[in-house]
């Protein structure tokens, strides 16, 4: 709940142990929805001011909320949050995977359930809309799932009539993935980059604070001095003010950096953990689990379209500048070509033009 003395979020006394074990029961994998609804509502955690039992959908989008182990995500970017972790991140992907396998509420169906893998993954480029699945039987027994829109624009209408074989879903999945996997060459040579950075920043920013301390002690004995020398006479009260008024401001500009610098910390942090998390991928982009490699790309692309039997990702920042060097690595001609492409691209994650901000190149 929001704490307005501190500006702050802070936990919620009587919901936050409920919550949390909430979240901690689904992470299992044996919860589906429906029961977690039910347990939601046992709780006395209830929509809205009434006792109505809180949304299937409300439920989902509150199971795949980041904030609850640490991060907010502002404008499809991910944030790291000054507020207290509810769960810690292994506990979120765990319900991320729990969410494709058993978030949906079992099918009352007596044909019994569809097991529709990449249901509700991805929407039609053309009109927007949902992609729905269905299940073909051949005369000889043999059964294909496939993939096409919904065409339940009322709008627009939608003249992408194409199906996709499960199969080929599945092979476009893999490929969007094994585009923001880092490999393991790539990764030791960035954090040794960034290992260099941090030690030359290291430096530079003592010698800042040293420069900083420095000149807020002279002022602050300029303002002692002036002080006296008004005090013994020396100076009547109007050029008292205005010069003490210029060392004042001088004395808070002076503060105000040094916090800053104390506050701002390890600032390539973020960087190189996002780097070993590029490359920790590698073990799902390059395996057999596809339902987690769907998982993966919600987390990753906001946008999941399927276009003329080929799934275009939108990636967010900032594995798109990373899928951009892997596409533009795989296309170059030699080896040595690679490496260039990779390493004189700009950084992964770049910042205004004017900031004072390492980049990741030769």
């Amino acid at each position: 709940m929001n704490e307005p003395r501190l500006r702050t979020i802070v936990p919620n006394p009587e919901k936050w142990k409920r919550v949390k074990s909430i979240l901690e029961d689904f992470a299992t994998g044996n919860y589906t929805l429906t029961a977690i609804q039910k347990k939601l509502a046992a709780m006395g955690i209830f929509s809205g001011q009434g006792e109505k039992r809180l949304h299937l959908s409300s439920i989902s989008n509150f199971l795949s909320n980041p904030f609850y182990y640490g991060v907010f995500r502002y404008r499809g970017e991910l944030h790291e949050g000054s507020h207290q972790p509810m769960i810690t991140k292994e506990c979120f992907d765990n319900i991320q995977r729990a969410l494709v396998t058993v978030g949906k509420p079992h099918s009352r169906n007596k044909r019994g359930p569809k097991n529709f893998q990449f249901l509700g993954f991805a929407r039609c480029s053309h009109c927007g809309h949902c992609i729905t699945a269905e299940r073909k039987i051949k005369k000889s027994g043999l059964r294909y799932l496939y993939y096409r829109c919904t065409h339940k624009n009322k709008i627009l209408h939608c003249e992408e009539r194409s199906f996709m074989r499960e199969e080929r879903l599945a092979e476009e999945i893999k490929r969007n993935v094994q585009l923001v996997c880092l490999p393991d060459e790539w990764k030791e040579k960035f954090l040794a980059k960034l290992e260099l950075i941090e030690s030359e920043g290291a430096v530079d920013g003592s010698k800042l604070n040293q420069r900083l301390t420095a000149g807020l002690t002279t002022v602050k004995a300029k303002i002692q001095r002036l002080m006296a020398l008004y005090v013994d006479g020396g100076l009547d009260l109007t050029e008292f003010k205005t010069m003490k008024n210029a060392m004042v401001e001088e004395k808070v500009s002076i503060e105000q950096k040094l916090e800053l610098e104390a506050r701002r910390g390890n600032r390539l942090e973020p960087i190189r953990n996002w780097i070993l998390e590029a490359n920790q991928a590698n073990s799902v982009g390059f395996g057999d689990n596809y339902g987690e490699m769907a998982a993966f790309l919600k987390q990753v692309g906001s946008k999941r379209l399927l276009r003329a039997g080929n799934l275009c990702v939108e990636f967010i920042k900032p594995w798109n500048s990373l899928a951009e060097i892997t596409l533009a690595a795989r296309s170059a001609d030699t080896i040595s070509a690679q490496h260039l492409k990779w390493w004189r691209r700009r950084e992964l994650n770049p910042r205004p033009k004017l900031a004072n901000w390492p980049r990741l190149h030769a």
